[in-house]
């Protein structure tokens, strides 16, 4: 039979295959089978297989922009690929009815067919020739594979003299090696023909349960799993950020995005970057011209991510490959939804060598935190977390009492926040923000948002003397960093408490009565040391500074008395004037006597 009788092609990669694929799929050509072709071109395969299997229904998916080969101008596959994607649509036209042209990325697309739970009895994988695609391509498909289905596997002998990574040969090879046991080979020649024998132990969207039926079932593919935004910023670490990206593609979650920024680095960062991510749609990168600073790189990444949840990746930490799922797990099943989590870390040396094993400041068993997540049937279940893992989890997870001063988390890359509470507290498009992500996030995202502790080691965090903060194991009887460290920080919060108070317009009314409390939670100081942070020259001059703003937004008397909590004398005199335009109110003077009564009423008892 001539399948492509009358119809017009400009090359003919295809029809040597035939024979075999003719030979493979003849005891099945009259079943209604599933088929799903990465890389079409202009549709012979797709001809073949919509006339060999009369009852089939065929998913091709293609860009249509072609590989590199085909958009370089003076080599000889050279084409328009605008023409290309015509002939496809006029060759295959007759058979629409039983056709789904997916024009897409293939690592988009398979990603969502694997949310949909989308399965097929017969897979060819014929896309873009660098062995990171081809990998990519097979791994993602083989998931959407039934058993006993088959898998063509195109271009295993294409351009041998080519070096490896462009061409699909050793992105083949891995992908066999990695699913050894679960297929039988059926052809190996220029194509690979392979036979599923058993399920694939990875988990696809299908796995996703809530009390043990599949998510996507239950919600008719309404709901997916949540998407994970990784953001990686880097300056100047290229010799620790690749082994940083190399943990993220290592996660055992299937549902994420990784944004990589070079901040403005010096040394070979970019090269050592583009490396590691060479072929893996799921990255891509940023290159900033300038040191923005930790934080305003992240903030700079707000705008570019997708994930609900997002995690700030230290250049020179990695992650174990359970970091994503025990944190979305945690942030599915706890009973009271927070801004972030924070799991303990694995603190190790410039060469990876494992020297401690650390948690936040604020240990599991402290009064007044939470334990306990929702029992398992009755929330979302990632199949990544094992029962055991889930029971771990429920255990070692707790709530940071929202009441909490201080600093109770792991450094660094041990957290995940929601996107939402990030952009709650973000400030400045492109500004410089020298200081660090979790540093800022962490406190702020806690005030408003609450937080939890996960005492389970899920990142490694590592000290070669460069840190900006920890520049030893941590310990509780020796202080992290140094004066100048801190000092910058003190800084820090000096901004911290402005934005809070030039912003009381949006904040006062969100927090709903709470403004007051986040605002002492964010100058990091304890209930007893409070007053003396705040009758600090600069802590009062950004008091007064933003009193016209702050005064309207509450009641007088409310104001009165919360000014009067934090100062007293002439710095509460001139905060409240300034917040009642220069003039004191009758209620004023009355809030003023009473908070001086009740002051010399406790000097009194405390001396008696």
């Amino acid at each position: 039979m001539n399948y492509f009788d009358g119809k017009a092609f400009s090359r003919d990669w295809t029809s040597h295959h035939v024979p075999v694929w003719e030979r493979l799929l003849r005891e099945r050509s009259h079943e209604p089978l599933r088929v799903l072709e990465v890389g079409s071109f202009e549709g012979r395969s797709a001809l073949f297989f919509l006339q060999f299997l009369p009852n089939c229904q065929l998913t091709c998916i293609d860009t249509f922009e072609g590989s590199i080969e085909h958009r370089t101008a003076g080599e000889c596959h050279h084409t328009d690929m605008a023409d290309v994607e015509a002939r496809f649509d006029a060759n295959t036209q007759p058979f629409a009815h039983r056709l789904e042209k997916v024009k897409a990325f293939s690592i988009e697309a398979l990603a969502e067919m694997q949310r949909a739970s989308r399965r097929f009895d017969i897979v060819y994988v014929d896309g873009d020739h660098h062995a990171a695609s081809a990998f990519t391509d097979a791994q993602q498909s083989w998931d959407l594979l039934v058993s006993g289905g088959i898998m063509i596997l195109d271009d295993y002998q294409w351009q041998p003299t080519k070096p490896a990574p462009e061409r699909p040969k050793a992105g083949i090879d891995a992908f066999l090696q990695a699913r050894s046991g679960e297929y039988e080979v059926l052809h190996q020649d220029y194509q690979v023909v392979i036979r599923k024998t058993r399920a694939s132990s990875r988990p696809a969207a299908s796995d996703f349960s809530i009390g043990e039926r599949s998510l996507a079932g239950l919600s008719g593919g309404a709901l997916k799993p949540p998407l994970v935004s990784f953001v990686v910023i880097a300056w100047n670490y290229a010799r620790y950020v690749g082994a940083t990206i190399d943990s993220i593609k290592a996660q055992d979650y299937p549902n994420f995005e990784c944004l990589v920024i070079d901040n403005g680095s010096t040394d070979d960062s970019p090269e050592v970057i583009a490396r590691h991510i060479a072929g893996d749609s799921r990255f891509t990168v940023a290159n900033l011209p300038d040191n923005l600073g930790q934080l305003g790189a992240a903030f700079w990444s707000l705008d570019r991510i997708k994930g609900g949840f997002v995690s700030f990746v230290d250049a020179d930490d990695v992650l174990l490959s359970t970091y994503a799922s025990m944190h979305v797990q945690a942030h599915l099943a706890l009973r009271q939804s927070v801004a972030f989590t924070s799991s303990s870390v694995a603190e190790m040396d410039a060469r990876g060598n494992m020297l401690a094993a650390a948690s936040g400041s604020g240990a599991i068993n402290s009064q007044g935190q939470t334990r306990n997540l929702h029992p398992e049937a009755s929330i979302l279940r990632l199949p990544t977390v094992s029962h055991r893992d889930f029971q771990q989890l429920s255990v070692r997870t707790a709530l940071v009492s929202k009441s909490a001063s201080g600093w109770h988390w792991s450094p660094g890359t041990a957290n995940m926040y929601r996107a939402s509470q990030l952009r709650l507290v973000r400030r400045g498009g492109e500004a410089k923000y020298m200081r660090s992500a979790d540093g800022y996030f962490n406190f702020m995202c806690h005030a408003f948002g609450g937080s939890a502790l996960i005492d389970v080691v899920l990142s490694g965090y590592r000290l070669h003397g460069e840190n900006a903060f920890s520049n030893h194991e941590s310990s509780p009887w020796l202080r992290s960093g140094t004066p100048e460290y801190y000092r910058l920080a003190q800084e820090a919060t000096l901004t911290d408490i402005d934005f809070l108070l030039a912003n009381a317009v949006r904040y006062v009314w969100m927090l709903d009565g709470g403004f007051w409390s986040v605002l002492d939670l964010i100058t990091r100081e304890t209930p007893r040391r409070l007053r003396r942070f705040y009758s600090d020259p600069k802590v009062f001059e950004i008091f007064l500074a933003n009193a016209p703003k702050l005064a309207p937004q509450f009641r007088s008397r409310v104001f009165c008395r919360e000014i009067l909590a934090r100062y007293s004398g002439s710095q509460a005199r001139k905060i409240l004037r300034a917040g009642f335009g220069g003039k004191l109110k009758p209620r004023a003077y009355g809030e003023i006597a009473l908070s001086e009564t009740r002051k010399a009423a406790s000097i009194l008892r405390k001396r008696k």
